[in-house]
């Protein structure tokens, strides 16, 4: 039998330990009989029920308080999702009655407002799993979000909530994990194309795609003309830019030669620029490594 403490003894119980005020609650039953020290008190009760005959008989029952939902313990936030590798987030429940079901959730944004979208098993390669277990001496309901192959769409907030209840009493938790994704260390640009054909005062892009990671490697990117060492700069003839895609692992930098002459060309298939990104970043491990990344053999031909 599960009671809210707070709540009153029906008249046709009486506490194993003496009689009772007209009005009891659960609780000062409780202090009369003794603490309890588990999710079970140690209150006896005696329902007296009449029969046909006039006879009476005891029914005797342990009574179990209500106690507050909360997590008791959960996976580490923040946490990380490393590329191709799984992960368990784990939630565990106290209180009394345990929940009989825990949902997750994983926050989104949509425009400017947050959404909870709740994750059913199956979704996006993830399924969860429950067990009543014991977790330091105490009852536990534990729920597990199994994480697929890491990716980049994973990151986001996690949170577990579940709710317990009975007649006139509920109480719920929920906790939240928040997940980031490690963008793999970087590795050499790659360009749009080696060789870009274009017409004579036409415009010509060149484009590296550029890794970057959390670290801030690369931090400084350049262009160079053939064996100049002069790095080139925007205005007048140039244009660069750093664009963002759809993954915050790599950026776009882009080279515009506006109006583009034989000049520019200085003939076919010869080296006109490089991307050239050559900076000291600080990696993992707390140790420092050198980022040097070099694209080569960019060409332009003008038809």
């Amino acid at each position: 039998m599960i009671v809210d403490p707070g709540s009153t003894i029906p008249t046709n119980c009486s506490i194993f330990a003496g009689g009772k005020a007209k009005v009891v609650t659960w609780n000062q039953a409780k202090q009369r009989v003794g603490t309890s020290n588990g999710g079970v008190s140690d209150l006896v009760l005696k329902k007296v029920s009449s029969s046909a005959s006039g006879s009476y008989s005891c029914e005797c029952t342990s009574v179990n308080f209500t106690r507050d939902l909360q997590v008791i313990m959960g996976s580490s936030t923040p946490n990380i999702i490393k590329k191709h590798k799984t992960i368990d987030l784990k939630c565990y429940f106290s209180g009394w009655p345990l929940p009989s079901n825990v949902e997750w959730y994983k926050e989104q944004w949509l425009v400017s407002n947050v959404t909870y979208k709740l994750i059913t098993n199956g979704t996006k390669g993830m399924y969860q799993e429950q067990k009543q277990t014991r977790w330091n001496g105490i009852e536990t309901l534990r729920s597990i979000l199994h994480l697929p192959s890491g990716t980049e769409d994973q990151e986001g907030f996690y949170t577990c909530k579940a709710k317990s209840n009975i007649a006139g009493w509920s109480s719920s938790a929920s906790y939240t994990i928040q997940m980031i994704y490690e963008c793999p260390l970087p590795q050499s640009p790659t360009v749009s194309s080696s060789q870009i054909s274009a017409s004579k005062f036409s415009n010509i892009s060149l484009t590296c795609l550029v890794d970057t990671d959390e670290s801030g490697c690369p931090e400084e990117l350049y262009w160079f003309k053939n064996n100049d060492q002069t790095s080139l700069a925007s205005g007048g003839k140039y244009n660069i830019a750093l664009k963002n895609t759809h993954t915050k692992c790599q950026q776009e930098f882009i080279l515009t030669i506006f109006n583009a002459t034989k000049n520019d060309d200085e003939g076919r298939n010869q080296v006109l620029d490089i991307c050239h990104v050559q900076v000291h970043a600080f990696l993992y491990k707390g140790t420092y490594s050198n980022c040097s990344l070099k694209i080569e053999n960019v060409t332009s031909s003008l038809e």
